[in-house]
């Protein structure tokens, strides 16, 4: 009975926690405290948002869409109100990067997380972590690879243990708990993914500790691994997000929490943006918390304050009050969007007076050759004329012509010329069907007219034995620019209501409009909601 008096009297705090709703393993740091006051002020539902740095520890798949770098700094006190005076902390610092800037191999993640019983019991989780975006960014898996560290401190209570329930009765021997070391190391492994089914609704998956790594000193004390769901609809400035945790430990005891959690942004121009955010979450165990916080951004640099009111089971805890810094280095996904606006905007004028002057150069060559037949086709009249009547003042007779015998044709024959005949007039109509398409895409027709000019072809001509191919290829090209453009119009119009929501002049929003008038009149696309707002804003 030496291992079971030690623990009683020299792990007192710990299971004092385990009471109050961590694992009976007493996997603490390694069970689900939250890390980062923003997912800890949503009740821990980041499942399926994954979108900040805080995705290494809720779900890696998250790294593979971030759009730039961040580091993160988290502190928090844990149980204030325990009886005993005990402190425990948790520490979070953690790093992310996209690989490279625009993430086509994907975002690379780094995190430090400590949990501290003063100096009774330590465990830590060095994470290195891997995710890359897929289905041209519908979804995004990651994996990532844990070192965990779990040790226990040393005082008199382990260099002499005490066998039965009197602590008294002292055995003068080393507790048998540590006689093959105070700590113990293992590798854990997490694996998630992300799936957009909806343009503002994710799902998110993770499994946390999924090969369940052995930290037991003595005895089998495997992690349980830590199945997530979650959910978040979406809205740029509106996030609601929700996640159902399960897990089963080693007495096959299961637990199941639901959470849930909002967030609504404020956007101020030239001062940052605004989070107010708040969560709750019950399960097993008598598991319930409620949870309010808020998060304010300004030039890359983002503070996030949580309060934690502890229900149920833990309600004589204390209250927590917790933060996190971060940095998120490079532009806001705003500014990224202006210039990217700009950029395409340069480049389809280059392509546009590239093209205006191959038309013009083909359109001189065509002339040129023009005056060269005509040309030539009045001097070879002229030759004639005076080559008839040189003949005529010589006297000189028409040849006789030389009779072809006939041959009457057969059905078939004349049915084989005749079909011939149709396939070259079917050829030749559609050949000048094309031409026509050219020249009213020479003049400006919207990518929605030609592929109406396309359909009209296809529908005429396929049934005709005519190769059409040329007609389809170009169909499908033109649906596809036209499927961009449409994206980059919602593209734009979504920055412009940003711009709008954070406070843009008038002068800036006419010239916007403006820009997307000019930019997107060509394409088909209905600009109605673009002039109605320009017209507004030009006669209020």
């Amino acid at each position: 009975m030496a291992n079971n008096g030690a623990g009683r009297r020299f792990f007192g705090s710990i299971l004092l926690a385990a009471s109050l709703g961590v694992s009976p393993s007493l996997s603490l740091a390694f069970d689900e405290s939250p890390v980062g006051a923003r997912p800890a002020a949503l009740g821990g539902a980041f499942t399926g948002l994954a979108d900040d740095v805080h995705s290494l520890y809720y779900n890696p798949a998250g790294l593979g869409t971030l759009y730039r770098p961040e580091v993160t700094a988290y502190y928090a006190r844990l149980y204030p109100g325990l009886s005993d005076q005990t402190h425990t902390a948790q520490t979070f610092i953690g790093a992310a990067l996209p690989l490279p800037a625009d993430r086509r191999w994907g975002g690379l993640g780094i995190g430090y997380q400590e949990f501290r019983v003063d100096s009774l019991f330590k465990e830590r989780t060095t994470t290195l972590a891997y995710g890359k975006s897929l289905m041209e960014k519908r979804m995004s898996l990651g994996v990532g690879l844990k070192m965990l560290d779990r040790s226990y401190g040393e005082n008199a209570d382990t260099a002499n243990a005490f066998s039965g329930a009197n602590p008294g009765n002292r055995t003068g021997a080393q507790d048998p708990v540590f006689l093959n070391g105070h700590s113990k190391t293992a590798l854990g492994v997490d694996l998630g993914a992300l799936y957009t089914i909806l343009p503002d609704i994710r799902l998110g998956l993770s499994l946390l500790n999924a090969n369940r790594p052995d930290l037991g000193l003595v005895s089998d004390d495997r992690l349980p691994m830590i199945t997530r769901l979650g959910a978040v609809y979406d809205k740029k400035l509106l996030k609601v997000t929700a996640d159902l945790t399960h897990r089963t430990f080693l007495t096959g005891q299961a637990d199941t929490r639901l959470q849930l959690g909002g967030e609504r942004l404020w956007a101020f121009k030239r001062y940052g943006m605004l989070a107010v955010r708040g969560g709750a979450g019950v399960g097993g165990r008598d598991y319930r918390q409620v949870n309010v916080g808020a998060g304010y951004e300004v030039n890359g640099v983002v503070l996030d304050y949580v309060f934690t009111l502890p229900l149920g089971a833990a309600d004589e805890t204390g209250n927590l009050h917790n933060i996190s810094l971060s940095y998120k280095f490079g532009r806001a996904p705003a500014e990224d969007e202006l210039y990217e606006m700009m950029r395409e905007e340069r480049e389809a004028t280059a392509r546009a007076e590239a093209a205006l002057k191959t038309a013009e150069a083909e359109s001189a060559f065509i002339r040129a050759e023009r005056n060269k037949l005509l040309n030539q086709y009045a001097t070879d009249v002229e030759r004639l004329k005076a080559e008839l009547a040189a003949a005529k003042k010589a006297g000189a007779k028409p040849a006789a012509a030389v009779p072809v015998p006939t041959r009457v044709l057969s059905a078939a024959e004349r049915e084989r010329l005749a079909r011939d005949k149709a396939y070259r007039e079917y050829s030749a109509a559609y050949e000048a069907a094309m031409r026509g398409y050219g020249a009213q895409v020479s003049r400006g027709e919207s990518l929605a007219g030609r592929i109406e000019l396309l359909n009209g072809i296809l529908g005429k001509y396929s049934k005709t034995g005519v190769d059409v191919s040329r007609a389809a290829r170009e169909l499908e090209r033109v649906k596809s620019d036209l499927a961009q453009v449409s994206t980059d119009y919602r593209i734009t119009l979504d920055f412009y209501k940003k711009t709008v929501a954070q406070g843009g002049d008038v002068t800036e929003r006419i010239s916007l409009l403006e820009r997307m008038i000019k930019r997107y009149s060509r394409s088909g696309i209905d600009l109605s909601e673009v002039k109605n707002e320009l017209a507004k804003l030009k006669n209020p």
